[in-house]
C-alpha cells in the first residue's frame, strides 16, 4: 500500500505518487526527461515535477457544489495551482472570489442561485478564479489566454498512475489539459527569453463550469474584468483538434404538484409518476426529432416522484436538457416545448379516458402541471478568424467544425467572444473515449506531452504573428 502523505494546502490525502520498492515515486518511474523544479523537458513535454503537480491538483476534491461537492474545494485547489505556477515562473494576475452581483443576472442558472442562497459567503469564498501569466503585461492584441476549469463532476475519484496512464477525476476534464498547457507555456518562455518582452500568456483556472453553472461566475467574471486576449484557447478535450464553435444548453423543468394517496385508494390522488412518465415518453417522441432536425440535442434526464411501492405520489419533477447550436434554435425549441405540453395533455386525456385510477389526474392537469426553466438564454460560440486560425494550425492543431458534424459540445467558452478576439476550444483526449464524467476517467501521459509541446509551439506562433 503506498505511503500516504498530508498536503497542507489541500487538506487531502495523496495516494497517487507513493514510494515504490526502489525508492522512486510512481511519477519518477513513468515520466522521462529532467525533473527540475518545474522545468520542461527539451522537447517541451511534461516533467516528473509537472505530473506530480497534476496529481496533487487532482487529489483535491473539486466536485462542483452543485453536484454535492465541498464549498471550498476550488479554493483549496487554486492554492495548489498557484504554488505550482509560481515555481515555473508565472506571476499572479488575479486570485479572487466572484462578486455577489454576478449571481443576480437573469441568465444565471437556478441551481447556482440555490447553492448561493444556502450559504452566500461560503459559496463565494470557496469558488475563486486564479489567473497567472508569463511575459510582461501587454495590450489585448498581444495577449494569449488559455482557460481551463478546476471544478469536476461527481463523484470524486482519487488520482492513480498505471504505467503512463493517469486515472482519476479531472485527468482529461479538465485539470490534465490545464496543467499540460501551463507546462507548454513555461517551456516556450524558457527556450526563448525574448518572448517575455513581446507577448503575454495568461493561464486562467476557473470554477463553475460543471454542474450546469455554465461559467456564469468563473469565466464570465474574468471576461467582464478584461482578462481577455487576441487568441483565447479553452483547454477542453477535443482530440487535439480545435473547434471555434460550441453549443449552449437550456434546462426546462416540468413539475407536478398534486395530492398523494395510498395503494388502497390509488384513484383518490394525482399520480405524478404516471403523468411524468407519459410526458417523458411524449417529448422523446415529439421534441426529440424536432431538436435533431435543428442540430440540437435533447436529453430526457432526471425523473423523480418517490421510492415507496405502496404510495401514489402526487408530486414530482422531470428534467430535460437541450443543447443548441444557435439562439434562434433555442427560442424555437422553447416555444415548441410549450405547445407540446398542451398536446401532451390532450393525448393523455384520450389514452386515460377510461382509466379509473387516472381520472383525477386527467381532470386537474392544468392546475397541477407547471413548466419552468432552470437555465435559459445562454449564448453560443460561433466565430472564425483568418488571421488567428493559422496560429493554431501552425502549431499542429487541425480545425474541426463541430457545429457542422454535430460533435460540438457545451462549455464556458460561450462567454469569451468579442471584437478583436478569436476563441477556440482545443485540448488533449476526448470526452467519450477518455471516460469523462464517469468513474473510468483517464488520460495517457503521451497525450498530455503532445499537447504541452503543441502549446509551446502555439506560443511561438502567436508571438511571431502578433508581436512587433
Amino acid at each position: 500500500m503506498p505511503e500516504r502523505t498530508r498536503t497542507p494546502d489541500t487538506g487531502t490525502d495523496r495516494t497517487a505518487t507513493g514510494r515504490t520498492g526502489d525508492g522512486r515515486t510512481a511519477t519518477d518511474r513513468t515520466v522521462t526527461g529532467p525533473a527540475g523544479a518545474g522545468g520542461a523537458t527539451g522537447a517541451g513535454g511534461l516533467t516528473a515535477a509537472d505530473v506530480e503537480w497534476l496529481t496533487e491538483l487532482m487529489a483535491v476534491d473539486t466536485v462542483s457544489p452543485l453536484e454535492g461537492g465541498p464549498l471550498d474545494g476550488a479554493a483549496r485547489a487554486q492554492r495548489v495551482f498557484l504554488r505550482g505556477a509560481h515555481e515555473r515562473g508565472f506571476r499572479t494576475v488575479l486570485h479572487r472570489a466572484p462578486a455577489p452581483e454576478l449571481l443576480e443576472r437573469p441568465e444565471v442558472p437556478a441551481p447556482v442561485r440555490d447553492a448561493a442562497r444556502r450559504d452566500l459567503a461560503g459559496f463565494l469564498a470557496g469558488q475563486p478564479s486564479a489567473v497567472v501569466a508569463l511575459g510582461s503585461p501587454q495590450p489585448e492584441e498581444r495577449r494569449l489566454v488559455i482557460n481551463f476549469h478546476i471544478d469536476t463532476v461527481g463523484p470524486h475519484v482519487a488520482p492513480r498512475l498505471d504505467g503512463r496512464m493517469l486515472h482519476g477525476r479531472g485527468a482529461v476534464d479538465d485539470k490534465g489539459p490545464g496543467i499540460a498547457a501551463a507546462a507548454g507555456v513555461a517551456a516556450a518562455f524558457a527556450e526563448d527569453p525574448s518572448l517575455a518582452d513581446r507577448v503575454e500568456v495568461q493561464i486562467a483556472s476557473v470554477p463553475g463550469e460543471e454542474g450546469g453553472a455554465m461559467g456564469t461566475y468563473g469565466t464570465r467574471a474574468l471576461v467582464d474584468a478584461g482578462l481577455t486576449g487576441r487568441l483565447m484557447v479553452f483547454a477542453e478535450p477535443t482530440g487535439g483538434t480545435f473547434m471555434d464553435g460550441c453549443t449552449a444548453a437550456m434546462t426546462p423543468r416540468i413539475t407536478v404538484r398534486g395530492e398523494d394517496s395510498t395503494d388502497d385508494h390509488p384513484g383518490d390522488g394525482h399520480n405524478a409518476t404516471v403523468l411524468l412518465g407519459f410526458i417523458a415518453d411524449f417529448l422523446a417522441r415529439k421534441l426529440g426529432p424536432l431538436a435533431h432536425g435543428m442540430g440540437a440535442k435533447l436529453c430526457v434526464s432526471g425523473l423523480h416522484t418517490g421510492h415507496a411501492h405502496n404510495r401514489v405520489y402526487g408530486g414530482g419533477q422531470l428534467l430535460l436538457n437541450i443543447a443548441y447550436p444557435a439562439t434562434e434554435q433555442a427560442e424555437l425549441l422553447a416555444a415548441s416545448l410549450e405547445v407540446l405540453i398542451e398536446e401532451a395533455r390532450t393525448e393523455f386525456a384520450h389514452l386515460h379516458a377510461h382509466d379509473p385510477f387516472s381520472r383525477r389526474t386527467v381532470r386537474d392537469w392544468r392546475r397541477i402541471v407547471r413548466l419552468d426553466w432552470l437555465k435559459r438564454g445562454l449564448p453560443t460560440l460561433d466565430n472564425r478568424d483568418r488571421e488567428a486560425e493559422p496560429m493554431l494550425t501552425g502549431a499542429g492543431f487541425a480545425r474541426h467544425d463541430g457545429l457542422a458534424d454535430g460533435t460540438a459540445f457545451t462549455c464556458d467558452a460561450i462567454w469569451a467572444p468579442g471584437p478583436g478576439r478569436y476563441v477556440a476550444v482545443c485540448g488533449p483526449g476526448r470526452l467519450d473515449a477518455n471516460g469523462a464524467h464517469t468513474p473510468a476517467e483517464h488520460v495517457h501521459l503521451d497525450d498530455l506531452d503532445d499537447y504541452a509541446r503543441r502549446v509551446k509551439d502555439l506560443v511561438r506562433a502567436f508571438a511571431d504573428r502578433t508581436a512587433p
